[in-house]
Order: structure tokens, then sequence, then C-alpha cells
């Protein structure tokens, strides 16, 4: 009845969908609303936002999410989605 490609079926190991160590901040093509520089996109352990490396201003990632280009999509491919 083939019991052993069976259990082998039943006791195939998955892969993890979704890396524990992903980067924990990435440059965009956004433009800070404050200063016009370049905003990078960062995780905390319970959030993501934005934030602007020369101005040091915050902003929600929902003022973004119409902006959104490569490298923030890119970013937010890891990340959990209670934190969005």
């Amino acid at each position: 009845m083939g019991g052993s490609q069976s259990g082998q079926a039943l006791h195939k190991k998955r892969e993890p969908e979704m890396s524990l160590f992903t980067p924990r901040e990435a440059a965009t093509g956004i433009a800070c609303l404050a200063c016009g520089q370049a905003l990078n996109i960062k995780r905390s352990c319970h959030e993501v936002y934005m934030l602007c490396p020369a101005c040091h201003k915050r902003f929600p990632l929902n003022d973004f999410i119409s902006q959104a280009d490569e490298a923030m999509e890119r970013f937010l491919e890891n990340v959990y989605c209670d934190r969005i």
C-alpha cells in the first residue's frame, strides 16, 4: 500500500515562510513631507513607520502606502501583518 511513501509525505519538512532575521530599516525613494529628503522605512517590535534620516521626523506608514516604491514593498514583504 506504499506506507513508506505516505509516511514520508507526512513528515516532509516545511520551509519557513519568513526569515526571523530581516533588516529593521531600509532606504526608500519617498520624499519627507517636512524637508523633502528620502525617507527610511523602519520596523520596531510593534509597528512599522517612516523616518527621515535628515530631519528625524517620524510619520505613520499609512500616509505613504499609496506612494510605495519597490524598496518599500520589498521591506514590507518581510514584516508581519499585525505591525502594519
